[in-house]
């Protein structure tokens, strides 16, 4: 099983960077070792990151069936994201929570999740969310203004709890936002 997992985790890296011919091939090298719903989870995770989203959750669901106990953590992730929008907070709290049980280094998980923590009002959990995204994210600007965001409101309530850890936050957010614009421009 171990082998199958490492498989599935380097072609969805592959997936992640748009390498989809590199990941494509290793699935098709692997395919003597892969158990069909490993490999409909890697299926789906290349619609995934092709932005094919209907077709991801039919090949997780397909997975989940041939294997019910094996969590997709992508799939709980859009399950919950689904829930989000039809204010069925509790259960999508629930699906993210699943998400990152099965894998605990999808950041996509921590945003929603710091995002929903927010409308419900649980400054603090979302500041814990935003920060484990910037722990697995730290390049990504809107990780970090994530975290200014919620550091900001909490500092209003409790200044001396979070002041320290907002001015360290808003130094590395303007540093990664000068990077970042730096590469957008074409010199």
């Amino acid at each position: 099983m171990k082998k199958q997992l490492e498989i599935r985790d380097e072609a969805t890296a592959f997936y992640i960077r748009g390498e989809f011919e590199r990941g494509d091939a290793l699935l098709a090298d692997s395919a003597d070792v892969l158990s069909d719903y490993i490999r409909l989870e890697c299926v789906g995770n290349r619609y995934f990151y092709k932005r094919e989203l209907a077709d991801a959750i039919r090949c997780y669901e397909e997975g989940i069936n041939l294997n019910p106990k094996h969590q997709v953590t992508r799939y709980q992730y859009l399950v919950g994201v689904q829930l989000e929008k039809k204010m069925e907070l509790v259960e999508a709290f629930k699906r993210y929570q699943a998400a990152i049980e099965a894998d605990s280094l999808f950041v996509d998980t921590y945003v929603e999740m710091g995002g929903l923590l927010v409308k419900v009002g649980d400054l603090k959990g979302a500041l814990q969310c935003y920060r484990d995204a910037v722990r697995i994210d730290s390049d990504d600007p809107g990780n970090l203004f994530n975290l200014k965001v919620v550091l900001e409101k909490l500092v209003e309530e409790e200044p001396d709890n979070y002041d320290v850890e907002l001015k360290r936050v808003k130094e590395a957010y303007e540093i990664c936002e000068r990077g970042a614009q730096l590469q957008d421009k074409s010199w």
